[in-house]
């Protein structure tokens, strides 16, 4: 099959499903889900064959779709731009995509609105294919607006609860924020360079007397950063994103790990040419990154939501991603997605085996003693979360000591101050990670004798998705470094992003990470099993500050009373004006 052909198999089957599950269910059919199941397989297969086509050729392929817009002064087509970053992003979309679909299967068993909710997750994954294939900037918009409406569908589906209409009314109004920032970046792009089209536009940015002045080329990429904090859930636009867990636990999955909050991720290195030309759009990129990692790890410490914290976890690590494209290893940044895609589905996909063997109790002050009742999940969590603090041989240790190691080596002003703050990161990480493994499976039951009484383990039906994950979590780390950074499988970027510098720091600038990796577990280890008592006796001594990060740096509170206080009186008064108008 031809690039033509797989891309539309790639991109058609979700949209097919979707469609086929918003029909049977508009007629109350029950049954028809493992339909849904198999148009992202289908999706999956051939996003295989066009990575390895593109992988095999060396050569990026731009597919002519139609003639969408044309003037005097425009020309859009619409098709794929199929390249190595294109391609392996479709990779991870559709993998974790159909992953999530079979374990939702058991997991959404007793809803009624099941099949919806299996078309929500075709058309969410249909749009992000959409966005990462696209071959302009136009059409690139077009998924990125389609991702934000099927996310708010999935974090809504749970509509009759008003915790869940109130989280996605929040996820779409924050991400619109975001995506002021994109019209005017896209605007403002089409005014220097007269073209929508990435390739054009990569070709001009080489041609020193094309480009605009450097404060114009910072301005496009402080806009770009802007809709890419958004979608990604960077501080100041984050809000969103733990409330988005109203969702079902594999939408959480889906959204957190390889989809909606990395589209902000992928934004950034698809135009990484640009960033390269706008130093202090890269030092607030890096600024931003730095303060979303901590400002997430530290409010992760004090949160008793399984999936909150998780949540937050996500947060923090889509802010290394920021820092490492902002200290110009865009292929580090873009690995460090490809592992987090495994052990964070992992993690969630574990809590919602958890809450669901917990009666749908998320708290986890009230689990605990987990480990003989779930025996499964713990080994499988533990894999998680050996992988997300960085630990030896494991997925996230590859990944995140090369970011810190980029940090450490770039140019940006304060490098190395940096790098120290990512060593308390680290720090911080292993806190939350091993705090929350060891209050679920260790200790005594803390919940009520009724939610004891049943619990039950996980299904196979949820449980395979969960073990492809975990030896993904133990394996992919290896394999991506080879394939992504290393090169040694004859994989190429074929300058569809920056390559990572080939320097290297000290040795101790790896070892460093690791030290504070192991100081948390131990640290963990004392506080919540050999000493139980000493978790609260820190609560007590520090009140204010555990306070503080408990309610979130009070951040939610600022914008209600601040903010959004202004924008209900003034909608108040519109109303009441028309009201008397009429």
């Amino acid at each position: 099959m031809n690039s033509f052909q797989l891309g539309c198999l790639c991109l058609g089957a979700p949209l097919l499903g979707a469609l086929f599950g918003y029909i049977r269910a508009y007629n109350n059919h029950q049954t028809g889900h493992w339909i849904c199941v198999a148009t992202i397989f289908i999706s999956f297969f051939a996003g295989c064959c066009l990575f390895y086509q593109i992988a095999d050729t060396q050569f990026s392929e731009l597919v002519h779709l139609f003639t969408w817009i044309k003037s005097e002064t425009v020309r859009i087509d619409w098709g794929f731009l199929f390249d190595p970053l294109s391609t392996l992003m479709i990779l991870i979309v559709t993998f974790i995509s159909l992953l999530v679909h079979v374990y939702s299967v058991e997991y959404m068993r007793d809803d009624p609105d099941k099949l919806c909710f299996f078309g929500h997750l075709n058309l969410f994954t249909f749009m992000m294919i959409l966005l990462v294939s696209a071959p302009n900037m136009l059409q690139l918009f077009c998924g990125w607006e389609g991702v934000g409406l099927a996310s708010y569908l999935l974090i809504g589906y749970w509509h009759e609860r008003p915790s869940a209409t109130a989280a996605s009314i929040k996820a779409f109004i924050m991400n619109r924020i975001g995506d002021i920032g994109i019209v005017l970046a896209l605007g403002a792009i089409f005014t220097f360079f007269h073209t929508l089209d990435f390739e054009e536009f990569f070709s001009l940015l080489k041609e020193t007397e094309s480009l605009p002045s450097l404060q114009w080329l910072n301005t496009i990429g402080l806009l770009l950063l802007l809709g890419a904090m958004g979608k990604s859930g960077q501080f100041g636009l984050h809000t969103w994103l733990p409330d988005a867990m109203e969702a079902p636990t594999p939408v959480s999955a889906l959204l957190h790990a390889a989809t909606m909050v990395t589209a902000g991720v992928f934004l950034i290195i698809r135009f990484s040419p640009l960033f390269e030309l706008a130093p202090f759009a890269k030092e607030v990129m890096m600024l931003i990154g730095l303060i979303t990692a901590l400002f997430a790890g530290t409010v992760a410490l004090a949160q008793t939501d399984i999936k909150k914290i998780i949540a937050y976890s996500t947060c923090s690590q889509l802010g290394m991603m920021f820092m490492a494209c902002a200290a110009g290893a865009y292929s580090v940044a873009f690995f460090h997605l490809f592992t987090h895609a495994f052990f964070k589905a992992l993690l969630f996909l574990c809590a919602g085996t958890v809450i669901h063997a917990m009666s749908h109790e998320q708290n986890i002050l009230k689990m605990g003693g987990l480990k003989s009742y779930l025996p499964a999940s713990y080994y499988t969590m533990i894999i998680g979360t050996l992988a997300l603090t960085g630990f030896p041989f494991f997925a996230g240790y590859y990944s995140k000591d090369l970011i810190f190691e980029s940090v450490y080596l770039s140019s940006i002003p304060f490098a190395h101050a940096y790098y120290c703050l990512c060593l308390l990161l680290t720090l911080i990480t292993g806190l939350y990670s091993w705090r929350l493994l060891f209050l679920v499976f260790y200790g005594k039951p803390n919940a009520n004798e009724h939610v004891i009484a049943h619990i039950h383990k996980t299904g196979k039906g949820m449980q395979y998705p969960i073990n492809v994950l975990a030896f993904g979590s133990i394996i992919m780390g290896y394999v991506g470094f080879k394939l992504l950074i290393d090169q040694s499988f004859g994989f190429s970027w074929n300058e569809s992003i920056s390559a990572y510098p080939s320097a290297h720091a000290s040795f101790w600038v790896g070892l460093l990470p690791l030290a504070f990796a192991v100081l948390a577990l131990f640290s963990c280890y004392y506080i919540y099993i050999k000493k139980p008592l000493v978790s609260s006796l820190i609560e007590q001594k520090f009140p204010k500050i555990f306070q503080f990060f408990k309610c979130k740096w009070y951040i939610d509170e600022f914008y209600e009373k601040k903010i959004g206080a202004h924008f209900t009186k003034f909608g108040s008064y519109l109303y009441i004006r028309r009201q008397g108008g009429d």
